[in-house]
């Protein structure tokens, strides 16, 4: 497993839905330009996390795209798995059952359980308190 470009910008995509008013949308060329992710590559993430159930678009001149779920719902998991697929380390193929395999698959697991803990919001109140920000509403 590798911490794509892809991965990191889909997260900061969700993170920055996150950030705004549940009702406001936001269009693809204002989270490209927060987050200098390029616009034709966020466009495909986009559609792809759409395709994951986590974001939804509104189309229209005030159109754009909002969380469809709110951002503590929203796991880092489910973000990685929308953009790549299912997570995995550990080649089931190869030796299975070798010492080796049993210990990448235990690693393998503790991974999986901690990228299923954090959740959007866990990474909104960090920046938050990170920034200084003492008072703020999700």
């Amino acid at each position: 497993m590798k911490i794509t470009a892809k991965v990191e910008y889909a997260v900061l995509a969700i993170f920055e839905l996150a950030l705004s008013p549940e009702d406001r949308q936001v269009q693809a060329r204002e989270i490209a330009e927060r987050q200098r992710i390029p616009l034709r590559f966020l466009e495909q993430i986009l559609i792809q996390l759409k395709k994951g159930g986590l974001v939804k678009s509104v189309r229209g001149a005030s159109g754009g795209y909002l969380l469809a779920r709110g951002p503590a719902m929203i796991r880092l998991k489910d973000v990685m798995e929308a953009v790549e697929g299912e997570l995995t380390l550990v080649d089931r193929t190869v030796a299975p059952g070798s010492i080796v395999s049993t210990v990448f698959s235990e690693i393998e697991s503790e991974l999986l359980d901690r990228l299923q803990s954090v959740t959007i919001q866990d990474l909104v109140v960090r920046k938050l308190r990170d920034d200084g920000i003492a008072s703020y509403q999700i």
